[in-house]
């Protein structure tokens, strides 16, 4: 499958705590409470938004064209949660 070479990739097959990113994060979120990452156990004061888009699609499809991702600061793990708007 051809990918756009802006795409966001990890340096090597088994980069994990040590990813490295091409661009920084799409928003970052101060959290009222600091939160525990599932993943490497650090403490987390903020969260990181990656926006998700749609690459590729072979067929008509009704799903959302973006999205939003939210990690863990340390390790890019992902997170589970939502961003919500009020109005």
């Amino acid at each position: 499958m051809d990918e756009p070479n802006d795409l966001i990739r990890p340096d090597g097959p088994t980069a994990d705590a040590e990813t490295k990113w091409t661009r920084d994060a799409v928003a970052v979120y101060g959290l009222e409470q600091p939160v525990r990452c599932p993943h490497c156990r650090r403490q987390v004061h903020e969260l990181h938004v990656v926006r998700l888009y749609r690459a590729r699609v072979d067929f008509v499809s009704s799903l959302p064209r973006s999205g939003r991702l939210l990690v863990c600061p340390a390790c890019r793990t992902p997170i589970p949660g939502e961003l919500g708007a009020v109005f």
